[in-house]
């Protein structure tokens, strides 16, 4: 399979999102200004066919403040099949930052085309000023959980929570800290043995690290290392199977802008080389935020990014647009092409 580039939305800065739904249609929540957060915006939601494929708007899941916008958001699905989207945004004057305009719940009972705001929900008080980020995950039953941060300034330490429900999301009254304040912008992905992982994205040079948090060990977090390079970052972590773990990640270092993978067979234990799936051209600047879902059990993909200039787009390249990628993994598991990034053992899935 060759990859299948689509146009999600243009003039939209991103930060793109996406869930999979039961019926295999995928949408996709993003952030609908050309900005990198500092113009009035919204948060609007694509839905693509079964495939992955013809996107088409949705549905206004947060509209803007007076003066501000919504533009940070953590999606996901609760257990009774509504859609979750916790979002926040600043107040913008004259393109500059002028606060904080809050941290809101969304919901959905309708796949996305109808959206119910609470400028309230029932969340801790030091989240109420923090910024949501990633995926609200199901820990089972009526569990949730999603990640959010509080960014210090340039130069100070960030620091982020995991934010946890019990009755499906009506109430998130649990928190707990990780990422030893080096941390904010992170992605979880939770295990059936009692165990959660987060990409968290480094404050002091833009790395990605791996973080897990064992209920079997007192509910602590450790820290499992490095998983990137610096300015590679903010990362995604897909669960293809029970014990194979895909990360994708931006990739912001001069001379090559694009989106990287990394895969793991032991459930995030060791992880193996990695490659790049997407290069987006020398005269990109602003670009990543991958969000990746499968689209079937044959190892087709479907990742979401954003970027302001796209080379393969022979139309107008240099503008804001959030884009997806349709891809096999198949194509990166060939024995010719694996023998060149790893020990020449094909991967077992």
């Amino acid at each position: 399979m060759n990859k299948k580039i689509s146009v999600v939305a243009t003039n939209a800065c991103g930060w793109p999102n996406l869930t999979k739904l039961k019926n295999g249609q995928v949408l996709c929540t993003y952030f609908n200004a050309p900005s990198h957060g500092l113009m009035k915006g919204d948060l609007i939601c694509s839905i693509s066919d079964r495939n992955g494929l013809n996107w088409r708007k949705r549905g206004m899941v947060a509209k803007h403040p007076k003066g501000g916008n919504r533009m940070h958001l953590a999606v996901g699905m609760a257990n009774n099949g509504d859609l979750l989207c916790f979002s926040s945004g600043f107040y913008i004057k004259e393109e500059k930052f002028a606060g904080f305009s809050g941290h809101w719940l969304s919901r959905s009972t309708d796949r996305g085309k109808t959206w119910k705001e609470d400028s309230s929900p029932d969340v801790p008080k030091v989240i109420q000023s923090a910024i949501p980020f990633g995926r609200i995950i199901s820990m089972g039953g009526k569990k949730l959980a999603y990640s959010s941060y509080c960014s210090k300034g340039s130069g100070k330490p960030s620091e982020s929570w995991l934010v946890s429900s019990e009755d499906d999301g009506k109430s998130w009254n649990k928190i707990s800290k990780f990422g030893s304040n080096d941390s904010n912008e992170a992605t979880l992905c939770h295990f059936s043995d009692k165990r959660v992982l987060a990409a968290v994205r480094t404050h002091i040079d833009h790395h990605v690290k791996l973080c897990e948090f064992s209920l079997n060990n007192k509910k602590r977090w450790k820290e499992k290392g490095p998983l990137t390079l610096p300015m590679q970052h903010p990362a995604d972590l897909t669960q293809l199977s029970d014990n194979c773990l895909l990360l994708t990640y931006g990739i912001r270092n001069r001379g090559l802008m694009g989106i990287g993978a990394r895969l793991s067979i032991d459930a995030g234990k060791t992880w193996r080389p990695p490659w790049v799936i997407h290069q987006f051209g020398n005269e990109a600047k602003d670009i990543g935020y991958p969000s990746t879902t499968a689209v079937d059990k044959e190892g087709t993909l479907l990742t979401a990014f954003y970027t302001d200039y796209e080379s393969t787009l022979k139309k107008k390249p240099n503008l804001y647009r959030v884009l997806s990628m349709r891809w096999s993994l198949k194509d990166w598991l060939h024995p010719t092409i694996l023998g060149s990034i790893s020990d020449g053992k094909q991967l077992k899935l």
